[in-house]
């Protein structure tokens, strides 16, 4: 078993990367923590990590398919948070595209957009009670109930860009083109010609 993998699950959205003894958890509307692993666990063709915390991953040498676009992936997994428990997939380095997709790698958003936005501070500091926090990675964008794979970036200046991104979310699935301003700690995501605003959080 990879000493590094990445895990996604879907509904809710959480990735996991595995590096070590170090887990890096992610979601929507929760900020990047980096957990220690304080205990695993190995067999065969199997692997577990305990960051306490109440989160455990269990990732298994089993071919596994991506419930929402179908791509192949080289591990099954199932991530424990908070006593849930969900199902994702596993894969090393790059995942594969969904069948039928081209190859070529997506664009990425440029690094002074990524982080986390929420609506003030006060969201910022409970992201776990908010619907409005967005969390924007250099591949995806992470809303409350849905994920956008980034497919091309346009640079629209030195603060702007102008992206194409395949959501999904609800058991559905869109593509749809926003154009991302940065000015300072604001970021303005603009859809369909609908402005919305949010402040980045601080870890």
């Amino acid at each position: 078993m990879p000493e590094r993998l990445t895990v996604t699950t879907n509904e809710p959205f959480y990735s996991v990367g595995i590096a070590g003894d170090v887990l890096t958890l992610s979601g929507v509307d929760v900020p990047m923590r980096r957990l220690a692993v304080v205990a695993r666990r190995a067999s065969a063709d199997a692997r577990e990590w305990d960051a306490g915390q109440g989160v455990r991953l269990r990732v298994v040498r089993a071919p596994c398919e991506d419930d929402m676009s179908g791509a192949p992936r080289d591990f099954t997994a199932t991530l424990t948070i908070d006593a849930r428990t969900v199902r994702g997939c596993g894969f090393v380095g790059k995942p594969s595209p969904p069948p039928g997709e081209a190859t070529a790698a997506p664009s990425t958003i440029p690094a002074r957009f990524v982080g986390q936005w929420n609506r003030d501070a006060a969201a910022c500091a409970r992201p776990a009670a908010s619907i409005e926090g967005v969390r924007v990675a250099p591949g995806e964008l992470w809303f409350h109930e849905s994920v956008g794979t980034v497919k091309r970036v346009e640079p629209l200046g030195t603060e702007q860009v102008r992206i194409t991104a395949d959501y999904e979310g609800e058991g559905q699935r869109w593509t749809t083109t926003q154009t991302l301003r940065v000015a300072g700690d604001r970021l303005t995501i603009v859809t369909d010609g609908q402005p919305f605003s949010r402040i980045r959080c601080r870890e």
